[in-house]
């Protein structure tokens, strides 16, 4: 799978980063509808696949996602803040 980001599709970038299992929670997240945070996604896989490090974005991913539902008041909006977590 050797997809720009130009032509690769929000699935592509989701399975390069290993968190498909999370594409309606990251869609849905924004309370107002906006979409501007699901780019930093496919950002994501492409230094996720060009640097071969997706077991190391995971493991960070799947620690903001539990840091956020422990102690955040909107814990969904984790998905939209991914980029400066990381």
């Amino acid at each position: 799978m050797d997809k720009t980001i130009e032509n690769m599709t929000f699935d592509d970038a989701l399975t390069i980063l290993g968190i498909e299992e999370y594409k309606e929670r990251i869609f849905n997240s924004n309370s107002r509808g906006e979409l501007f945070h699901l780019h930093d996604y496919y950002v994501l896989a492409k230094f996720v696949r060009d640097t071969n490090q997706k077991l190391e974005f995971e493991n960070s991913f799947h620690r903001a996602v539990k840091h956020a539902e422990n102690h955040w008041e909107r814990p969904e909006s984790v998905f939209q803040h991914i980029m400066k977590m990381l």
